[in-house]
C-alpha cells in the first residue's frame, strides 16, 4: 500500500507492506526528491527482511545504527539493480541538502558523531573527512551484503564509537 500523510520523511513498513511518502508544498517536493523516496523505500520492501527489527532488538542493537547501515545497504542494492536511479539519487539528494533535511546547516560536520558522518558521507556528502581508524567503518559499511552483515557491523561500530568516544571535561 502506498499512502501520502503530512510527515517529515518517507517510510516502508516491513510488516503492514505500507510505503508511506510526505505531502510537501510543491516547491520543497522536488520530482527528483519524490523518486529518491520511492525508489529507497522500495529497496526496504525487496530486500529489507521483516524480521531485521526484531532481531537487532533482541540483539539490543541501537535501532539508528541499524538504519542508517541498512540504508547504505539498500541504496547500493537498488542502484546496481536500477542503474537509472542514480542520478536521480545524486540530485535527489542535493535538492534534500539544500532544504536543510539533514539538518547541518550551520553545523560543524567534522564534530558529528562517526555513524552520523557516514550517513551524510552515504547520502550524497563526498566532501567529509575520516580518520584513518574511521575509515575502515566507512569500508566495511559499503561492504555489507546481507542483513546479518549490517546487524554485526551495526553492533561492532556502536561498540567501538562507545569505547572511543571522546572524554568529557568537568567543565562541559
Amino acid at each position: 500500500f502506498v499512502v501520502h500523510k503530512q510527515m517529515e520523511t518517507a517510510y516502508f513498513n516491513s510488516k503492514s507492506r505500507e510505503l508511506g511518502l510526505p505531502i510537501w508544498k510543491d516547491e520543497e517536493m522536488t520530482k527528483d526528491i519524490y523518486d529518491l523516496m520511492v525508489g529507497h523505500e522500495i529497496g526496504h520492501a525487496l530486500w529489507t527482511p521483516l524480521d531485521m527489527l526484531e532481531n537487532a532488538q533482541i540483539r539490543k542493537i541501537d535501532h539508528g545504527f541499524v538504519n542508517i547501515l541498512e540504508d547504505v545497504r539498500i541504496d547500493k542494492k537498488v542502484k546496481n539493480k536500477y542503474p537509472g536511479l542514480i542520478g536521480i539519487y545524486n540530485r535527489g539528494y542535493v535538492d534534500l541538502a539544500k532544504k536543510n533535511f539533514f539538518g547541518t546547516d550551520g553545523k560543524d560536520i567534522s564534530k558529528m558523531g562517526l555513524i552520523d558522518r557516514i550517513n551524510l558521507f552515504f547520502k550524497g556528502n563526498g566532501n567529509i573527512e575520516f580518520s584513518n581508524e574511521e575509515k575502515v567503518w566507512v569500508d566495511r559499511a559499503a561492504k555489507t551484503v546481507t542483513p546479518d552483515d549490517v546487524l554485526d557491523l551495526a553492533e561492532e561500530l556502536y561498540a567501538w564509537m562507545a569505547e572511543n568516544a571522546p572524554e568529557e571535561s568537568d567543565d562541559e
